[in-house]
């Protein structure tokens, strides 16, 4: 169980809170690393990762 004072409905949704930006998410939009809820942007910035997926615009 989540605790409670790293919860926010900003988005409509009860959902964590990022540890690192502080960004309110919903649960499907967070990630897990080190056992904290993080962002994308937040999840970018500590792996170095980045998406597997080529834009290609033709």
């Amino acid at each position: 169980m989540p605790d409670a004072s790293k919860l926010s409905t900003a988005t409509g949704q009860l959902g964590p809170i990022c540890s690192i930006t502080g960004k309110a998410m919903t649960f499907s939009e967070a990630i897990v690393v080190d056992n904290e809820y993080v962002c994308w942007e937040a999840y970018v910035k500590l792996t170095g990762a980045a998406s597997a997926t080529d834009v290609n615009e033709d």
